[in-house]
């Protein structure tokens, strides 16, 4: 009787599974920068910016396996994979773990679920290689490879090659005059036209894992701030700043001067994140924490 519930629960079991298999999408790998989107409080504004370079808070993804991310890859937790709030996907970045030192490689193919305080998610395999646990956070910086992720965005559909394929219509042949308008000579014979080649790009491009390996640096830190917003004209920054309660910080960006907006520092995440809500709903939508 065991043995028969046995085979009855396995059979069940299989149906099951072959059920699952059924209804999961069709994988379709394609470049990806989107709409702005509402998360949580904030919008957020996706871009495609092949330089980046940025530091935040990363935690580890609450997706479950199985589901599509945003540039249509299947999401599996063991990958070497991340979501972030604004790059375009898939792109190839470095992070590191400030408090730790440890560094790894990810793909980034998805956007976050959790809040728009947190600048990075990553799977529970490339979490537990920086030195993250699964309720915890760390304080991270992110720079993109910005070679490998140009080469792979010129090689996915949707992406920067299939955009410029310029569509031309279906000419055959021209014929050739001479300068003054008239026919050249019966002896001259019309040119085929040359068409442009087809778009390279395939219908799917399959997309490489990551090695899930991890690299001792520095350790260097790293304190909490809320970045209010960037300005060229310093009578905004200081009005922002009197409502921020906060500082400004002049850069130059390409020998352009550029005045940022800071609150901080804070001795937590949790301080910072209290004092980032309290911004938010005052109306200061494109708050967010960094840290330096």
């Amino acid at each position: 009787m065991k043995t028969y519930s046995f085979v009855f629960l396995a059979l069940v079991l299989s149906s099951c599974s072959k059920e699952d298999d059924s209804k999961l999408p069709q994988v379709k790998p394609h470049y990806e920068i989107g709409q702005p989107y509402q998360l949580g409080d904030r919008w957020l504004y996706p871009e495609e910016n092949f330089a980046y370079k940025g530091t935040g808070i990363a935690v580890v993804s609450s997706k479950k396996a199985r589901q599509v991310t945003a540039d249509g890859e299947i999401y599996n937790p063991q990958s070497m994979t991340g979501a972030h709030t604004t790059l375009q996907l898939p792109s190839i970045v470095h992070v590191r773990n400030l408090d730790n030192g440890r560094e790894i490689t990810i793909r980034l193919n998805d956007r976050p679920v959790s809040t728009a305080d947190r600048m990075l998610e990553l799977t529970p395999k490339a979490a537990s290689l920086l030195g993250l646990s699964k309720n915890s956070t760390a304080k991270v910086e992110i720079i993109e490879d910005e070679q490998r992720s140009q080469d792979l965005a010129f090689k996915m559909p949707g992406g920067p090659q299939t955009q410029m394929q310029v569509n031309t219509a279906p000419l055959g042949t021209i014929k050739v005059e001479n300068l003054d308008g008239s026919p050249q000579s019966s002896n001259s014979q019309t040119q085929p036209l040359e068409q442009p080649p087809a778009n390279s790009v395939q219908a799917l491009v399959p997309l490489e894992d990551l090695p899930a390996t991890y690299q001792q640096g520095a350790a260097t830190g790293g304190q909490l701030w809320i970045d209010g917003g960037s300005f060229t004209s310093s009578i905004y920054a200081n009005r922002l700043a009197a409502r921020m309660g906060g500082r400004l910080v002049t850069t130059y960006v390409g020998g352009r001067r550029v005045i940022r907006v800071r609150s901080g520092p804070y001795a937590t995440i949790e301080q910072a994140d209290q004092n980032l809500d309290s911004l938010l709903q005052s109306g200061i939508k494109g708050a967010k924490i960094i840290v330096e």
